[in-house]
């Protein structure tokens, strides 16, 4: 298949599923179609046929300060206990920050390309960590059954402890478990930066509709009008002879 077709085609398919009401499992499917686009080469295929740059519309939330109270906690703190680990932020959420629209007095909207999308805060805090949209999306696909669901521990501290936390359900993300509901705002960003990108690639005709010539007729077999007038256990060879 042509990058062109598996662009599209992919972006197809993320839609698809997103406007089906999709369950957690078909969220984690989704993360690899957001994989393949976003941390492999598709997007940037797409980009070189095009001429154009995708751009990702989102949120740079105002940054966090703490509050006096909090200063003084830790001044506190650390009179007694010097070595201990400063930690502003135990857990922290904020929304919307994919939705490229400012709800929050300090918000600044940003058109951000591909590596800076996925360097981009996607509103989650875990002990000071803020997680990018990259880090999630890996964890969602590479740890947790998008691509691969192999139990092992992440090399990255921070990644694993991530994924530890959305495994035993973390919490619930406007009322999604949180691995989905990551990968829903992620997926719905990512639509409305490439969308342009396929409509152009149609305009330029380097892509049209594919049409299948498969079917399954739900007793176990695939039908093909290539192939449907064939009787089951027939064979074909075209022997090779070498002319000396």
């Amino acid at each position: 298949m042509q990058v062109e077709q598996l662009f599209v085609e992919t972006l197809m398919d993320i839609r698809e599923k997103l406007n089906s009401n999709p369950t957690e499992y078909q969220l984690l499917r989704v993360s690899s179609l957001l994989r393949q686009i976003l941390l492999e080469n598709l997007l940037e295929d797409a980009s070189a046929a095009t001429s154009m740059e995708a751009k990702f519309r989102v949120v740079e939330p105002k940054p966090y300060e703490p509050s006096a109270k909090l200063i003084g906690s830790w001044a506190a703190m650390h009179a007694v206990h010097t070595d201990t680990e400063r930690v502003n932020i135990a857990l922290g959420m904020r929304g919307g920050l994919l939705s490229g629209e400012p709800t929050e007095p300090g918000d600044q909207v940003l058109e951000l390309l591909r590596k800076d999308f996925l360097a981009h805060f996607i509103g989650f805090t875990l002990n000071d960590v803020q997680y990018s949209v990259e880090s999630v999306l890996k964890v969602a696909a590479n740890s947790m059954g998008g691509v691969h669901n192999d139990g092992r521990p992440n090399w990255n501290p921070q990644a694993e402890e991530l994924r530890q936390y959305m495994e035993t359900g973390g919490t619930q993300w406007f009322g999604r478990s949180m691995p989905s509901a990551f990968v829903f705002e992620i997926a719905c960003c990512t639509l409305r930066a490439c969308e342009p990108l396929a409509d152009e690639l149609a305009r330029l005709g380097l892509y049209t509709p594919a049409v299948s010539e498969w079917a399954w007729d739900g007793k176990g077999n695939a039908i093909s009008a290539y192939f449907s007038a064939m009787p089951a256990g027939t064979a074909i060879h075209v022997e090779c002879h070498p002319i000396p």
